[in-house]
């Protein structure tokens, strides 16, 4: 059992009664497709769902503006953001980074690592994709660009 849980998930501490031969999927059926400028409402909280390709075609980040929140998901996070893979768009990503730097936000709430996390590294990561398309190097296989608590793996 050991070895199965180490060759299967390998980023986290699971549960003493995790057996991941038993473990199923969430089944749930989606009741709507999300699109972009589409609100959410959460028990008297207004989610605007914002379209956010570049990490993957259909990524979406999800913006509180009343609290002046963003849920970024994938696109921002401290860490090295993997965007090696055939789908992600270094071209869509930079977009998407500066669709979202023109929001107030306060508060950045990543999908991965550490919640310790500054509206600033927005702006940060949009100058250094902005920098690295005028470098000619915003494109898959140029390589591990690190700017020290985020980095980037095209």
């Amino acid at each position: 059992m050991d070895q199965i849980k180490e060759k299967v998930i390998d980023r986290c501490d699971l549960p003493e009664e995790f057996d991941v031969k038993n473990y199923e999927f969430f089944q749930g059926k989606p009741t709507k497709i999300l699109n972009d400028s589409d609100v959410i409402n959460i028990g008297g909280r207004n989610i605007q769902v914002i379209h956010t390709p570049g990490h993957s075609p259909g990524h979406m980040c999800f913006w509180e503006k009343d609290r002046g929140y963003l849920f970024t998901g994938d696109l921002i996070y401290k860490g090295t953001l993997f965007a090696y893979y055939p789908s992600t768009d270094p071209d869509l990503y930079l977009n998407s980074l500066i669709r979202l730097s023109t929001l107030p936000v306060k508060r950045v709430f990543p999908a991965h690592h550490s919640l310790d996390i500054k509206p600033e590294i927005i702006t940060r990561m949009r100058n250094a994709f902005y920098e690295l398309k005028k470098q000619g190097k915003l494109h898959h296989g140029s390589g591990i660009h690190d700017y020290g608590d985020w980095a980037v793996w095209l």
